[in-house]
């Protein structure tokens, strides 16, 4: 019956968008959130719809102004469940696609995946939902399957090893288009793209001790495997190994985790699915679902959000290499953010981990940093991470991480963090997932006594 219903809301939401002919889509601004956005925006094209598009990190107050000064009619893809009291106030003509958990309102236009028995923490992202919508407007539009598995990626959803619920529905009909192909391998970052060295040194999420910003310990376990580093005149990437040699790669990388102080699990958990859109060049980190949505929420994270929409839509020229730019700097960040923890130290609470970054670390990156501790070797698994971080308009970025199994004990953050935002401020906004959420405090007293 939920399923029947869930199905019903993605048809009035299509019906919402093929009835009308003039939109604003309001986007987030992360992987998901941009691919998501994506996904609308390529529908509505298709139906020769008017849009203007407006991608935010945050539904401000400001914000809001803004968007009422756009138009009438908008699409908050990615956001606005949690919000909802606040877009009501403001607006009458809206729709919701949205997978962060939901206030108890109602609203006709309201696609949230926790209405209807699915968990949008690990069954499907708002890119998935959005995918659900466009098909209902148009079936041609299922091409758009590797877009939902991007966004999916990119909000962790496969943490568990491997896509589960409506996600896994996408999966397959992807699999069936033959725009993607999924297979059991090593789940470390850069598999296609990264030279096999840099692979190794750059890693972050995990950190693999004494390699990870070690090139030259990189460049010395990948001789004592015996593994050449280059094909003819192009350097080997880990995709470009034999069967034999990845098994090899891998026992011996995991071998040496456990030796230098990983937990077995954690480091066994590096190994499970594998996401490749085939229609994409070999070498590309667009063929990787995990190294593209890294790609999106390089433009997204570093203030270039209508680079990571014109990726998804298909540019693979000036957008492109724009982006690859920007993956780059992303990546030299994460790696920096991550040392700085390391020297800076992280505070063990009795409930919590906590470390406070200040103008250190950006707050647009504060909260993947604080979730790539867990595999780091720093802190346990035990409970949650709480980072802070200086806000642009002169608040604190307040970025909490949990765990899957801290999360069947009962920890819930997207609640906890809306709880405390309303309660120190009416104007500080939080909420979230279970696993992972955020709050803006605006700066004052109050806030000294968190």
């Amino acid at each position: 019956m939920q399923r029947k219903s869930f199905e019903e809301k993605t048809q009035e939401i299509a019906s919402f968008l093929k009835q009308e002919n003039e939109f604003i889509v309001v986007n987030h601004f992360d992987a998901d959130g941009l691919t998501s956005g994506a996904i609308i925006i390529k529908a509505l094209q298709r139906e020769n719809k008017s849009f203007q598009v407006k991608t935010i990190k945050q539904l401000y107050h400001s914000t809001i102004e803004e968007i009422k000064s756009i138009g009438k009619k908008i699409i908050f893809v990615d956001f606005g469940s949690g919000q909802l009291d606040l877009l009501k106030e403001n607006f009458s003509d809206f729709a919701i696609i949205d997978h962060h958990q939901p206030l108890a309102l109602k609203h006709s236009l309201h696609l949230n995946p926790m209405n209807y028995g699915f968990d949008g923490s690990f069954e499907i992202s708002s890119s998935g939902l959005a995918y659900f919508v466009a098909k209902q407007m148009n079936p041609n539009n299922a091409d758009l399957s590797p877009l939902a598995i991007v966004g999916a990626v990119g909000d962790i959803q496969d943490l568990s090893g491997k896509l589960i619920g409506l996600n896994r529905e996408i999966l397959k009909e992807a699999e069936e288009s033959k725009l993607i192909q999924t297979e059991i391998d090593l789940r470390l970052y850069g598999r296609i793209s990264r030279p096999l060295a840099q692979y190794l040194s750059f890693s972050s999420s995990p950190v693999i001790p004494f390699i990870t910003a070690s090139e030259q310990n990189s460049y010395k376990f990948l001789r004592d495997l015996g593994i050449e580093l280059k094909q003819g005149e192009q350097w080997k990437s880990y995709s470009m190994l034999s069967s034999q040699e990845k098994k090899l790669f891998t026992s011996r990388l995991l071998t040496h985790m456990i030796g230098h102080g990983i937990k077995e699990e954690q480091a066994q958990n590096l190994i499970g699915e594998v996401y490749t859109l085939v229609k994409e060049k070999e070498n590309s980190p667009l063929r990787d679902a995990k190294e593209y949505a890294t790609l999106l929420n390089s433009c997204g994270r570093h203030g270039f959000f209508e680079i990571g929409i014109q990726v998804c839509l298909g540019d693979r020229n000036s957008a492109y290499n724009q982006a690859l730019a920007l993956l780059q700097e992303h990546r030299n960040l994460l790696r920096k953010s991550i040392e700085w923890v390391k020297v800076n130290g992280i505070q063990d609470f009795s409930n919590f981990y906590l470390f406070d970054a200040e103008g250190n670390i950006p707050e647009s990156v504060v909260g993947i940093v604080a979730g790539m501790l867990y595999g780091s070797g720093l802190i346990e698994s035990d409970k949650p991470i709480i980072a802070f971080a200086d806000e642009e308009k002169g608040g604190v970025k307040v970025s909490g991480r949990a765990t899957q199994e801290l999360v069947k004990k009962g920890v819930n953050l997207g609640k906890l963090f809306r709880e405390i935002a309303s309660e120190l401020d009416e104007k500080s906004l939080g909420g979230g997932h279970k696993i992972a959420a955020g709050c803006i405090i605006q700066r004052h007293e109050k806030t000294d006594q968190i």
